[in-house]
């Protein structure tokens, strides 16, 4: 089996892990992302790795155990900080219905998202190059990974919500978050009803090591 192979074995078998149909498209175009995000990557510090395993497994599947939290695949969604594209363009790759906006304020950065959603033809997805801060529109579900602490994307999604928007935080062990979600709960009581519940997901290939992730739901 040749390496391109097995990453298609290892992606179609991951995303079944995770409940994700696939189709050879969805395959390939995962496995282009990965290619251009390689490519890029040594001129543009995009990630931290070369390993394309690793890019498969802590990057591509672990942006995607969100995919059966979403409460709605048809509300709008925006992915706060997208860097180089997790997890909005894994998730704008498997699911077409999906309407996802990419807000980055690095240009470089904005750029190889830019570049991306046309290289693959994603009519589903968007880049916003700009802070957050100065992001006037409002969505239905709000994703970040790897932004901060849980109280610091709160402050920052403020302008982004609406009553009914859906907060939704990757993060790591449950131990190391029960501080941040003191700080957080802080936040949440000065303002609304929202209601903060946290889901343990499991990523393909990495099981023994603990995710979990922090949804707040903004009541209003």
């Amino acid at each position: 089996m040749s390496s391109r192979e097995h990453e298609r074995h290892m992606l179609s078998e991951g995303l079944g892990q995770l409940g994700i149909e696939t189709a050879p498209e969805t395959l390939e175009n995962m496995l282009i992302f990965i290619d251009e995000l390689m490519r890029w990557n040594r001129k543009t510090n995009l990630i931290g790795t070369m390993d394309r395993e690793q890019i498969i497994m802590r990057h591509i599947f672990d942006s995607l155990t969100v995919y059966p939290l979403l409460p709605s695949r048809k509300g709008s969604i925006l992915d706060l900080g997208a860097g180089a594209g997790f997890p909005a363009l894994p998730l704008a790759i498997v699911d077409p219905v999906l309407s996802i906006a990419a807000v980055e304020k690095r240009s470089r950065r904005a750029a190889f998202l830019e570049a991306m959603g046309a290289m693959l033809k994603l009519h589903n997805f968007r880049v916003i190059e700009r802070d957050v801060r100065h992001v006037r529109e409002q969505f239905d579900i709000v994703l970040a990974r790897a932004v901060g602490e849980l109280s610091v994307l709160y402050n920052l999604a403020a302008r982004v919500v609406k009553e009914g928007t859906v907060i939704i935080a990757f993060k790591g062990r449950i131990s190391e978050i029960d501080k941040e979600m003191e700080r957080l709960k802080e936040k949440v009581k000065e303002g609304t009803d929202s209601h903060i519940r946290i889901q343990r997901v499991q990523v393909p290939h990495l099981q023994e090591e603990e995710r979990n992730i922090v949804i707040i739901e903004m009541a209003g």
